[in-house]
């Protein structure tokens, strides 16, 4: 019989950021092409009537219809999820994996005359 510990940290989900952050982004341009907001700042662009173009691990993509962007982005979403397709996970880890640049924090108040 197992220990407590051993039966809690069977269960338990292990985190990937890079992955979260691409889920996310996939997330985005699946609720911009559901409400067809695909003008302005929108991660989507509407090409004639049918194509949608986005970006995803550093590559633009272009899919006609509507229906089919979808399903793609949830098929992309479930492979993300997948931790047997290593290519696809060391992929999206190299694209979204890098830390964020930390910078000072910002001064409070105003600036010196002379800066």
């Amino acid at each position: 019989m197992s220990n407590g510990m051993e039966l809690f940290r069977k269960y338990v989900e292990k985190r990937n950021e890079a992955v979260d952050a691409f889920i996310a982004e996939t997330d985005r341009i699946k609720k911009a092409i559901e409400k067809d907001r695909v003008r302005g700042r929108s991660p989507v662009k509407l090409e004639g009537e049918t194509f949608y173009k986005f970006a995803l691990l550093g590559e633009t993509i272009s899919i006609a219809g509507k229906d089919e962007a979808i399903g793609y982005l949830d098929d992309l979403r479930s492979a993300a999820y997948d931790e047997n397709d290593q290519e696809f996970r060391t992929n999206i880890e190299n694209h979204y994996g890098s830390a964020p640049v930390e910078t000072a924090p910002k001064k409070r108040g105003r600036k010196p005359k002379g800066a």
